[in-house]
């Protein structure tokens, strides 16, 4: 029992031991890293020891600002997370040449900044680092190394991206945001007044959100992309048709949500899922072709299609979310706290599968009609074979009855 508890003992002094040599250092980090403020208290700077200081401004109200390249000494390296966040009435902003990195939501819902420079030796722009501002163009330096996602998502006044020669990473080809051999389209501008556009060729991939809230294009060319990110059409109001490439094997997330002027939609065979809410709001949509390889159908994927009347669902499919298809918002949905109380039936549409289906199951635990894999053609088709063979009979009936009068007169 005592050689147990000498070795607790010890055991224990010498994690402790381990634990105080680890403290040193830690602390000394914290102890020289400072913050402090301006002379008029307007910038708050942060010195994050390793070379990077930070600023953040105190005003949330301020209309134009200028970022000091120096505060006390320090050399300000990075607009800091969240530095305007939220700052409605920020209209323009003037960098310093000494920023090189443009933290995630920098300027984040600064919906009435219309002008800011990004320094030629900024490197990083941040996540969501101008998510809804007023910008009509932007010029990224050369010496942008790296644009996360989603930097410009929500600049619906956005013309125009472009970028600056020498730049190793992006390129631009008519406003349009590419990395450097366009393999890949980043962001097609939301404000660009193009009413079709082609892809290029050597486009193979687009990212998401890449075309989110164009308000004007009516066509868009995608033949030679072999990848899709996720909601890239989203909110495009203008769009009117669209034909995915062979090779896409699913449309991730809403892809054509909002889509409201969308009419024509070719799918190509090897699809195999459409992503949550992949077709929602899209009130033009009148019909669509779903390939036999489509297997899942995630919630929402056709909700409030108001102008859709049948959907042919395969034996295939083996999931289908909730209110996927045959819904649509009630009068009230505005005004009721909880929306699904709102949702509908829509009047007249039907699902066309066969009985003992995943759809055919959708259909029925819905209360939507379903033709149980007899669609209006097929009845068509019957009803016409039927006249047929009622012709025939009443035809041979005809023969039978001359026939049988022919022989009553022969033997008179």
């Amino acid at each position: 029992m005592k050689k147990n508890k000498i070795y607790q003992l010890l055991t224990g002094f010498i994690l402790f031991a381990l634990l105080i040599t680890g403290i040193p250092a830690h602390a000394e980090e914290i102890i020289t890293a400072q913050n402090g403020y301006s002379e008029d208290g307007l910038w708050l700077y942060n010195d994050y020891g390793d070379g990077t200081i930070s600023v953040t401004c105190q005003d949330n109200t301020i209309t134009e600002a200028e970022i000091p390249a120096e505060i006390d000494g320090h050399i300000i390296t990075m607009v800091e997370l969240d530095c305007f966040k939220d700052n409605t009435s920020l209209k323009k902003v003037i960098l310093p040449s000494t920023i090189t990195v443009i933290e995630d939501y920098a300027f984040y819902k600064c919906f009435g900044l219309e002008s800011i420079n990004i320094p030629e030796n900024v490197e990083k722009i941040g996540f969501q680092a101008f998510y809804g501002c007023n910008l009509s163009e932007v010029t990224i330096p050369a010496s942008v190394t790296e644009i996360e996602g989603w930097a410009f998502e929500g600049c619906n006044s956005l013309k125009a991206v472009h970028v600056a020669k020498g730049n190793q990473n992006y390129v631009d080809e008519e406003g349009i945001l590419f990395n450097i051999d366009k393999t890949e389209l980043i962001l097609y501008p939301s404000a660009k007044p193009d009413t079709s556009y082609t892809v290029p060729e050597t486009c193979v991939k687009l990212e998401s959100y890449a075309f989110m809230a164009n308000q004007f294009l009516q066509e868009i060319n995608i033949n030679s992309v072999q990848e899709m990110g996720e909601d890239i059409f989203y909110y495009c109001t203008s769009l009117e048709s669209m034909t995915i490439p062979e090779g896409i094997t699913e449309l991730k997330g809403s892809m054509f949500g909002n889509c409201t002027s969308l009419k024509t939609v070719i799918l190509p065979e090897g699809i195999t899922s459409l992503g949550s809410g992949c077709f929602y709001n899209c009130i033009s949509l009148e019909e669509l072709q779903l390939p036999d390889s489509l297997t899942s159908m995630s919630d929402y994927v056709f909700f409030n299609c108001a102008s859709l009347k049948s959907l042919t669902v395969s034996e295939n499919v083996k999931s289908i979310g909730k209110y996927a298809m045959g819904w649509y918002y009630g009068e009230d949905s505005s005004t009721n706290e909880n929306q699904e109380d709102s949702y509908k039936l829509l009047p007249n549409f039907e699902i066309d599968t066969n009985n003992g289906t995943k759809a055919f199951e959708y259909a029925a635990e819905n209360n939507i009609k379903c033709t149980g894999g007899i669609t209006q053609g097929i009845v068509f088709v019957y009803i016409m074979i039927g006249i047929v063979i009622l012709v025939i009979l009443a035809v041979i009936g005809l023969i039978i009855m001359q026939k049988r009068y022919q022989k009553q007169h022969e033997l008179f």
